[in-house]
């Protein structure tokens, strides 16, 4: 069996396919930059070029494959005008299904996000709450995404959607490396109590969700939220992160100060100081009140997460000092 993995040269889709490889699979990584998919390359998977934003290349590059895990996305980096992010994460999962159902793909996995459930305060949220637009951008587009891969199923195209939540681990970005990189820097601050609920997910746990989607029959034009079914605040999180660089404490500002930053005032003021507001879901998601359940995963998948919090980042911290993020006089 041969797989494309979009995003390959990312935190998950590398992770993704250093595993179907070891389990056997023929991996094709469609990356940008090749040059950044060396260590993959070592590994026998093999790496074409390509772009998201090229949709001829994303037509080519799934020549004799049997299966599709779209990893590939933009996660909100800044900087990127908003046409291209739309484009790269609504109009090219649009071009990658059309290529999958012309090449006759038997599997279509998209990975989308928790953020498809928007500024939703329910205690304990499922696949069957509403999606909402919220007019942000990365929220509003992986909604769009997910409603052209459920209309691919519908016109027979097996596909389906994984929502993953935090996810951290061994070269993980926005919850691994950055808060390391912030903390070092000073500028992670805690807001107030800092009690917004992070819905951890660890990479080996992760993956091993995704592989159960890929391969179970019952996941067939299904949606699943992929994490670890657990939560821990946001105080607690980034502390373990402090832990690691031998700090007890980070600075800390009122917690009213960053929801103020979302009302009308506080938007005109940051424009004014030449900041850029942030957006409802991301005020939201700071302080998210929601656990995001797994049990439709547990229940029609047989996924069950194996890695608690506490060993996940017993092994994130053995990574982040082999691979240099941590001093040797750091402890943790």
């Amino acid at each position: 069996m041969r797989i494309l993995i979009t995003g390959v040269t990312g935190f998950i889709g590398g992770h993704l396919a250093e595993r179907l490889n070891g389990a056997g699979w023929a991996v094709r990584g469609l990356a940008r930059a090749p040059e950044h998919a060396a260590a993959l390359a070592a590994q026998d998977i093999e790496i074409v070029q390509g772009s998201l934003l090229d949709r001829g290349s994303l037509a080519s590059c799934m020549y004799a494959c049997d299966a599709v895990i779209h990893a590939g996305a933009w996660t909100g980096t800044p900087g990127v005008p908003e046409d291209e992010a739309w484009t790269t994460n609504v109009a090219a999962t649009g071009w990658l299904l059309e290529a999958a159902r012309q090449a006759r793909i038997s599997r279509f996995v998209y990975l989308s996000s928790v953020a498809a459930y928007g500024v939703n305060r329910a205690p304990v949220i499922d696949e069957t709450a509403r999606t909402p637009l919220v007019g942000q951008l990365y929220p509003d587009s992986k909604i769009a995404a997910e409603t052209l891969v459920r209309g691919a199923g519908e016109q027979g195209l097996a596909t389906t959607i994984v929502r993953p939540a935090s996810t951290y681990g061994p070269r993980g970005g926005a919850w691994t490396i950055g808060p390391i990189e912030q903390i070092k820097a000073g500028s992670l601050v805690l807001l107030g109590k800092d009690e917004g609920l992070v819905n951890t997910g660890y990479i080996e746990n992760f993956v091993n969700g995704v592989l159960l989607a890929l391969s179970s029959p019952a996941a067939v034009g299904e949606t699943f939220n992929i994490c670890d079914g657990v939560t821990t605040t946001y105080r607690d999180f980034y502390l373990r992160y402090a832990a690691m660089l031998g700090k007890a404490s980070l600075p800390t500002v009122p917690a009213f100060l960053a929801r103020g930053a979302a009302t009308s005032p506080g938007r005109w003021l940051r424009r004014l100081m030449g900041k850029q507001p942030p957006g409802p879901w991301s005020v939201h998601f700071r302080f998210n009140p929601s656990r995001f359940s797994i049990d439709k995963a547990s229940r029609l998948l047989g996924y069950t997460p194996s890695i608690s919090l506490d060993e996940g980042m017993r092994r994130t911290e053995a990574w982040l000092r082999e691979a240099g993020y941590l001093a040797a006089g750091e402890t943790g």
